[in-house]
This record gives C-alpha cells, sequence and structure tokens, in this order.
C-alpha cells in the first residue's frame, strides 16, 4: 500500500506533521523554507494532494497562473489540490449590507462600514506589517468587535489576547537587530536622504510578501483552475473535503469545526 503524500504550501503556522510544509520563513524541521516565486522544489507527479491557505492572493495575478502550474506538475494524476483564499464575493456583500445600512443610519452601521472598507482595501495597500486593521482591532474600545471576530475567526482573537506578548516579541526582534545586523541599516541610512530611505523601507515591505496582489471570487478562481488545467472542480466549505480525513489535519478548521479563517472562499479540484 502506497504511503499518501500531502503538500502544505505557505504554511505559516498552520502545518501538520504528517505533511510536508514549506513556508518562506520556514524553521528547517518543521517546515522547508522556500520562495514559491522559484518554484515548487518536488519531482513531477509526486503528491496526491496540494493545500494552501491565503497564499494565492499573495501572488501578481500572472505569478498566480504560474505558481498553480507548478501546483498542477507536483500532483500525481487524480491528485486533489484544495485552496482558500479570502472571498471577494463574501466581502462585496457585507460592504453592500453596510453601506445600505450606514445610509439609514442604523445603529452601529458606521462601524462595520469602517470595517468592510478595511478589508477591502487594506492588505492591498498598506505599507507597514498589519497596516490599519491591526491598528483598528488594537484600539481600546472597538465597537463592533464581535462583528469582526465573525469576519475574521480566531486570526482577530489572537491579535488582541496577543498585544502585550507581541509587544515582547517585537522589542526582542528589535534588540537583536540592532547587536547582529544593524550595520548594513546605517550605512544605508548615511547614504540616503530621509525620503528617500523612507521610500526603500516601503519598497522591501511591499516586496516582502505580506501584501494582497490580487482577489478572488468563486467564477474567477473556478476559471483560474480551468485554464491551468484542472477538472472536477467543486466548491468546499471548511470541514468538507475529499481529502481522506480532512478534519483531522485541522488547517481549515479547529477540533470542534470552528472555521479558522470564515471570509474564506474554500475550492478543490483534480488533476
Amino acid at each position: 500500500m502506497s504511503v499518501i503524500k500531502r503538500l502544505n504550501l505557505g504554511c505559516g503556522r498552520k502545518f501538520h506533521s504528517s505533511w510536508t510544509n514549506i513556508d518562506f520563513d520556514g524553521d528547517g524541521k518543521n517546515v522547508i523554507c522556500h520562495n514559491l516565486l522559484k518554484g515548487i522544489p518536488f519531482k513531477d507527479n509526486d503528491f496526491d494532494v496540494v493545500y494552501h491557505s491565503h497564499l494565492l492572493e499573495h501572488f501578481s495575478k500572472d505569478d498566480a497562473s504560474s505558481f498553480l502550474k507548478e501546483c498542477l506538475r507536483v500532483l500525481k494524476p487524480e491528485g486533489i489540490i484544495r485552496i482558500a483564499v479570502p472571498d471577494l464575493e463574501q466581502i462585496i456583500n457585507h460592504y453592500k449590507i453596510n453601506l445600505e445600512n450606514a445610509l439609514q443610519n442604523k445603529l452601529g452601521a458606521e462601524s462595520n462600514y469602517d470595517w468592510i472598507m478595511l478589508e477591502l482595501y487594506d492588505q492591498t495597500v498598506r505599507n507597514s506589517s498589519g497596516g490599519n486593521m491591526k491598528k483598528y482591532i488594537l484600539e481600546p474600545a472597538v465597537p463592533n468587535l464581535n462583528y469582526i471576530y465573525q469576519r475574521l475567526g480566531n486570526e482577530a482573537k489572537q491579535i488582541r489576547v496577543n498585544k502585550d506578548a507581541e509587544e515582547l516579541t517585537n522589542n526582542f526582534k528589535i534588540l537583536k537587530y540592532f547587536k547582529f545586523k544593524n550595520w548594513y541599516n546605517f550605512f544605508v541610512k548615511i547614504i540616503l536622504t530621509k525620503v528617500d530611505y523612507h521610500h526603500l523601507q516601503i519598497g522591501k515591505f511591499r516586496n516582502a510578501g505580506e501584501i494582497h496582489q490580487w482577489m478572488y471570487d468563486q467564477y474567477s478562481l473556478k476559471n483560474l483552475l480551468k485554464k491551468t488545467g484542472f477538472n472536477q472542480i467543486a466548491i468546499k466549505t471548511a470541514i468538507e473535503s475529499d481529502i481522506t480525513n480532512w478534519n483531522d489535519y485541522i488547517l481549515d478548521a479547529d477540533a470542534n469545526g470552528n472555521t479558522h479563517k470564515p471570509d474564506s472562499l474554500f475550492i478543490e479540484a483534480r488533476k
């Protein structure tokens, strides 16, 4: 009996020991460190399953097409690809509802409208990590916190819960940076004007992979998969999948079936 091989791309902190996990910032032990813009570092027809969550939107439209061709290449015949991305259709529907409620001056509508506008644009236009979405979530008093939790799930909750721990971690990183890596930064600051240095920092951030470069709804993602060569394309939920024992891996939902990223569009296809 052959062993089922599963590949998790751009895994971040969501990975499973029975999968091969790849991320740009891998630790080398549980997660392989690799830049996926350079392709997928495995042979043709190597995996039964390829999965990635909230990764595709970080590629440009052209790079996304090339990346999915790589996913197709490493999949075995009849292999399954599973993709989760922010659902543009869902965001637009919330925008329309919140806009109408705001125009009618309904209670709480202004806050929900402000938030959904951040969902639409902030991850595309931001120039610093977390952007205005993170600033909004970390405000001392957030009037529509439950709505944000409904939209983003545990991701938003963890930002508030881990605020102090994150600040400590960032302070440690800053100290480490100044101790070991500040010489280059020091000389660049001397050479460049203040404005040029600011532009350099923005450029470095916007090329580091955090921002969204494209958005998808079920129509556009189905079409992209079809053009790439996939078939049997189907919309799923966080807990529905043709992948054997999918829910055991708790990648899109926790052990109780709660979706990690409720704003997602889930889709599967076969080679």
